[in-house]
C-alpha cells in the first residue's frame, strides 16, 4: 500500500471510530484517534505480519494495546483487516458484543491481551516475549530489536542468565 492509500485508509478508520463511539454513546474518541496513523502503518503497511484467516499463526508479529481504552481504533482497524464483519462496530459497548470498552483476548481474534491499565502492556509484552522464547518461538522472527531508551528499558536479559 503505498502513502496516499494508507492516509485513506487511516481516515477510514477515524470515521469508523466516530461512528462507533458516537452510536455507543461513551468511550474515549481522543485516545482512539491519536492512534489511527500508526495502527493503520503496521497492519496495512508492511510493518506486522498477521493473517486474518489464521490469527493463532505460530510466526505472527504481536500487537498489545497498552491504552486498552483506546479499544475503538484497534477494533476499526481490525476489522478492516478482516478479522470481523465491519458491521459488527456497531455493537461496541452494547450488551453482549464482542466489541468492549477495553479489548478482551477471549472475545475476538486478533487481539493478544485483554489490556486496560495504562501501562500494563509493556509487562505483558515482555512476559509474552520470554515465554514464547522457552517454547523455542522467535517472538520478533529473526529480526534484531532496535535499540535506544524505549527498547533498553524493557531489556529482561539481564536476569535471564546466559543464552
Amino acid at each position: 500500500m503505498n502513502l496516499e492509500e494508507l492516509k485513506s485508509m487511516a481516515g477510514d478508520i477515524r470515521v469508523d471510530i466516530v461512528k462507533m463511539v458516537a452510536e455507543a454513546g461513551s468511550g474515549h474518541p481522543g485516545g482512539s484517534l491519536s492512534a489511527a496513523d500508526i495502527m493503520c502503518a503496521l497492519y496495512f503497511g508492511g510493518v506486522l505480519k498477521h493473517d486474518a484467516e489464521n490469527p493463532k499463526a505460530e510466526d505472527r508479529d504481536r500487537f498489545l494495546l497498552s491504552k486498552g481504552h483506546a479499544a475503538p481504533a484497534l477494533y476499526a482497524t481490525l476489522a478492516e483487516a478482516g478479522y470481523f464483519p465491519k458491521e459488527e462496530l456497531a455493537t461496541l459497548r452494547k450488551l453482549h458484543s464482542r466489541l468492549q470498552g477495553h479489548p478482551d483476548c477471549r472475545k475476538l481474534p486478533g487481539v493478544e491481551a485483554s489490556t486496560g491499565s495504562l501501562g500494563q502492556g509493556l509487562s505483558i509484552a515482555a512476559g509474552m516475549a520470554l515465554g514464547l522464547r522457552l517454547f523455542g518461538v522467535h517472538p520478533y522472527g529473526r529480526r534484531r530489536m532496535p535499540r535506544g531508551p524505549g527498547v533498553g528499558s524493557c531489556d529482561v536479559r539481564g536476569s535471564q542468565g546466559p543464552r
